[in-house]
């Protein structure tokens, strides 16, 4: 089974301005990513944390939220993607208004929620 790292501070249900889910909650992600064929390890977005666990190795994909602690969530996404150019690095919870993020870090692939993660 494949191994994502997924970069996140607990954190419980979103909801959009229409009601709807865009993040399940930490707990409910993780079954989530785990029913879709991967292996979850979870690790805070505090830097060089999720980079040195990149560097270990075995890590085949990564996922951030950027639901809760924005900045270093963030700042942890565009700089895994400078360091890690042919590591997968994924964000969940950046507005689709956000140029900003998206010129930073233009690797990056921008979901609107977990469930479009490819499969592992």
């Amino acid at each position: 089974m494949p191994k994502l790292l997924l970069v996140t501070v607990p954190t419980d249900e979103v909801l959009n301005k229409e009601g709807k889910v865009r993040f399940p909650g930490t707990e409910v992600a993780v079954e989530k990513l785990t029913e879709a064929g991967w292996d979850v390890e979870i690790i805070d977005p505090l830097w060089p944390g999720p980079l040195t666990r990149c560097e270990e190795g075995g890590v085949d994909a990564v996922l951030v939220s950027c639901f809760k602690a924005v900045p270093r969530s963030r700042d942890a996404a565009s700089t895994l993607a400078r360091r890690m150019p042919d590591m997968p690095i994924y964000v969940v919870g950046v507005l689709q208004k956000d140029e900003t993020f998206r010129t930073m870090a233009p690797t990056v692939g921008v979901l609107r929620n977990v469930g479009e993660l490819p499969q592992g």
